[in-house]
């Protein structure tokens, strides 16, 4: 795991930019703390920050060269079949010098070119330059996990895991104002666009391809949805070996590997497997003292006592909390408002002074109906009576406070938005329940002009388009929208904020391709939901676990927005001179949402304040 960037020049002014490479390894060394590297050519510079995990000897430190000096590589993130693979290239005539992974896809691509991708099991995103034919050959892992931003003009390419490093090749600093929209409504930036105008992100299961100055773009893995299902033979069995293989393959390590542990259905099946894998697993969770609704580590004990695991349980007060919020802040590269990483961040920087790698259970909610939204989307399918009575009772639950702050005032904030999108198109409803905040509110604190408005529109039909009445492409649209712009963004930023790797079992490709071979009864009913994880795992957890409700990573915002980041507030959302020197948000608007926010009856505006909070200290320390 590391952080790569990479600049490749077209014209004479395009190689005047090539110096700034010499910068890169600095700006990407919190991803890579063990050797930060970089060349800089008349026409290529490539940079490079290392977290060394395969082949810890300084021979597989990068920027790589090819024996031969031809071609050069960046890499960064793990393949756990390179063993194999390298068997394969011996057999073939290619010759190792190193023990590690690099070498191995530096082969590959010598190998099998632009097909080299679809061999590797693992994740990854990569920039490759064939210096005897002038050929720059990049690609990024199927699902998404590791990061590929990238700008291109007539003068020059640039890439990078980041986009500190990618604003330093090119100095763009225009923000694209209809996915800042998009931002306000899903506190995140979707994968078909950036914050900045000009700065793409190469989409996953893609590669890229630059010869004499002409960029093609190539999608190399698709995800599809059968026509028709067909029973399979013993589901739980195969799931269950699927998944016992992905978890054996993310164990390979020349450091220790530990694991993510919340108490949830699915970072304990994977701790159950991982330490079936090693008996001295360390496992790790965070909580908040004296917070019982934002504390979940009671149950993540229960997991480690029964798999006698060496657990780390890290509860941290609200002083402790206040501490870490502007180093939480700071660390944000693109504005990313899912609170929950807040979590991920402190539980990153505690894990890190114990181990280098640890597995989580990302991936399964979006795979096998996890969320609340899947629910009711069930309902809405299934259950025409219960979900009319629900449809019509928002007025009802508007007489309850609603807010993420306890079980009754979320429940009713719950009941709230589902009466509102059960109102709506398949499509529109799959948008409203993705997004926090209402589009309609959204576009009084953001006003687009026509064009801008035109470009959200397709983005947000991008997504929502393909929905049907197959109840699965539900799910892969969250593999296209939720995986790889929420929930991968929040582990890789800020668990390489402290140069710690994630590995995601869910993830491994055939474990992907084989829950959407099966039909929609196998993942949801009236009942349950990720019903064959637990069908095939119940022998794994114990029965708390098993039957728990499902139970978001939550953070307290509110408490904080009134407390510790009250002064952050009143500077940023607050000052009329400093909003309205952005020429973004109506102050007027911000106000409101701000005092609703910090009310009695917040619903979800605390979401888009933290939002607008976030951007705003991102837009000051980048921007201006």
């Amino acid at each position: 795991m590391c952080g790569i960037a990479a600049i490749l020049s077209f014209t004479e002014e395009g190689k005047k930019r090539v110096p700034r490479i010499a910068q890169c390894p600095a700006l990407l060394d919190h991803r890579g703390p063990d050797n930060q590297h970089f060349i800089s050519e008349e026409h290529l510079g490539m940079a490079h920050a290392r977290l060394s995990i395969i082949d810890l000897s300084a021979q597989s430190n990068q920027p790589f060269y090819s024996s031969d000096k031809r071609y050069v590589i960046v890499y960064n993130g793990e393949i756990f079949n390179y063993k194999e693979l390298r068997h394969e290239l011996k057999e073939k005539g290619h010759a190792f010098h190193t023990e590690g992974d690099v070498e191995v896809l530096l082969a590959l691509y010598k190998e099998f070119g632009k097909d080299c991708p679809n061999k590797i099991q693992g994740f990854f995103a990569f920039c490759i330059y064939d210096r005897d034919k002038k050929i720059f050959f990049g690609a990024r892992d199927r699902f998404g996990v590791k990061p590929f931003y990238y700008y291109a003009n007539e003068d020059l390419f640039a890439c990078a895991s980041e986009m500190r490093a990618l604003k330093h090749l090119t100095e763009n600093k225009t923000i694209d104002k209809s996915a800042l929209f998009a931002y306000l409504q899903l506190t995140y930036v979707p994968e078909e666009t950036s914050i900045l105008s000009g700065i793409k992100k190469l989409q996953p299961g893609s590669s890229i391809h630059i010869a004499s100055g002409k960029i093609e773009i190539e999608k190399y893995y698709t995800i599809n949805i059968p026509t028709s299902y067909t029973a399979p033979t013993d589901p739980e069995k195969k799931f269950l070996s699927l998944l016992e293989k992905a978890v054996e393959a993310r164990m390979v390590s020349d450091v220790p590997v530990g694991s993510f542990l919340s108490g949830g259905i699915d970072s304990s099946v994977i701790t159950a497997l991982a330490s079936q894998k090693n008996k001295e697993l360390q496992t790790f969770s965070v909580g908040f003292k004296g917070n019982s609704h934002f504390d979940e580590s009671t149950y993540a004990e229960i997991v480690a006592k029964k798999y006698k695991t060496k657990h780390h349980a890290f509860y941290f007060t609200k002083e402790e909390a206040e501490n870490e919020v502007e180093n939480f802040f700071n660390s944000i590269d693109e504005p990313f408002a899912d609170s929950s990483a807040f979590n991920v961040y402190v539980l990153s920087k505690k894990t890190k002074a114990h181990v280098k790698v640890v597995l989580s259970g990302d991936g399964a909610d979006e795979l096998f109906a996890g969320y609340n939204k899947h629910r009711a989307e069930w309902m809405i399918r299934n259950q025409r009576t219960k979900t009319l009575l629900l449809k019509n009772s928002g007025a009802l639950a508007k007489l309850v406070p609603t807010s993420r702050n306890s079980k009754l005032s979320n429940k009713a904030r719950q009941l709230a938005r589902f009466s509102t999108g059960a109102k709506l198109p398949a499509g529109e409803r799959y948008w409203r329940w993705a997004s926090f905040y209402e589009e309609k509110k959204a576009a009084q604190l953001l006003h687009l002009n026509a064009a801008e408005k035109k470009k959200f529109n397709e983005l947000k039909q991008h997504y929502t388009d393909p929905i049907s009445e197959d109840y699965n492409s539900l799910l892969l649209a969250d593999v296209g929208l939720v995986l790889p712009s929420d929930m991968l963004v929040k582990v890789d930023r800020m668990s390489m904020a402290h140069g710690l790797e994630v590995r995601n079992p869910f993830l491994d490709h055939r474990l992907v391709e084989f829950a959407f071979s099966l039909s929609a009864n196998y993942k949801i009913d009236g009942r349950t939901q990720k019903k064959i994880i637990k069908e095939s795992c119940a022998h794994l957890l114990p029965e708390e676990i098993l039957h728990r409700k499902k139970h978001g990573f939550e953070t307290p915002v509110q408490q904080w927005l009134k407390g510790v980041l009250r002064k952050k507030v009143d500077e940023l959302l607050l000052d009329k001179d400093f909003i309205r020197h952005q020429h973004l948000f109506d102050h007027e608007e911000v106000k409101k949402c701000v005092k609703k926010a910090l009310g009695n009856d917040p619903g979800d505006t605390t979401a888009v304040v933290w939002a607008l909070l976030v951007f705003n200290h991102w837009y000051k320390k980048h921007i201006l």
